[in-house]
């Protein structure tokens, strides 16, 4: 239960905290390996990309025995980055069974609706929800991105993420507005793409909450590793 009591203070962070995405059973191989001390000091939170480890439930827990990282569990709808089941069912039986481990969950802000069964269990117990949004080709009109996060708002989530890929130094500008304003929800807000690595440090800067890097192999474009991710992150 170690991740429910730290999961409570996660999304009241008053400083940007860095995740290391596990995307791949090597990779949580390595994370599995680590004492406590370098885990704690590979990220602040690992996300759990469930779509792509493939794994069953009794494998996670058992390599997940000894861990006190705080975990979020990710299970990615295809139309966003993910191979999991476009049925919510079929990404919902991937996360549900593991809800007891979590800190955070990450739902797609289109299957909001679909997955009300898994936000209120995850509620049930304490974990907060994040509504992601990700556009792999470019920055969406500054009201798509306001909608998105007001949606996530209406939907009843605790947080959400923005990943967008950013073509031009404006797109990069117009996500630092929306990191750096006044929202009722905590903000991640990242790019991806050459502009990939300076944004995140950027956005880091101007608010944005969660900051993803990748533990073994990257999965976005313009990731950092997350050990020098977090490293970077306290030095803003």
């Amino acid at each position: 239960m170690a991740q429910l009591v730290s999961s409570k203070n996660l999304l009241m962070s008053s400083r940007p905290l860095a995740v290391g995405v596990i995307s791949d059973p090597a990779a949580l191989e390595h994370f599995a390996s680590l004492d406590p001390a370098a885990r704690s000091a590979l990220c602040d939170v690992a996300e759990l990309r469930l779509d792509l480890l493939k794994l069953s439930t009794a494998d996670l827990r058992a390599k997940l025995a000894e861990n006190t990282v705080p975990l979020l569990l990710t299970a990615r709808h295809p139309a966003e980055g993910g191979q999991g089941s476009e049925d919510a069912a079929g990404r919902a039986a991937m996360i549900e069974p593991l809800i007891d481990l979590a800190a955070l969950i990450d739902l797609e802000l289109r299957s909001a609706t679909q997955m009300q069964g898994t936000i209120q269990k995850a509620r049930a117990v304490g974990v907060p929800v994040i509504g992601s949004f990700h556009d792999f080709q470019a920055t969406p009109a500054d009201d798509v991105l306001l909608g998105a996060v007001n949606f996530g708002q209406q939907a009843g989530l605790d947080a959400v993420k923005i990943a967008t890929y950013i073509n031009t130094q404006d797109d990069l500008t117009r996500l630092m507005k929306l990191a750096g304003g006044t929202h009722r929800l905590r903000l991640s807000v990242m790019g991806m793409g050459p502009w990939g690595r300076v944004s995140r440090l950027v956005l880091a800067k101007c608010g944005s909450l969660l900051n993803y890097g990748f533990i073994g192999a990257s999965n976005a474009p313009g990731q950092w590793p997350a050990a020098r991710l977090k490293e970077l992150l306290s030095e803003l």
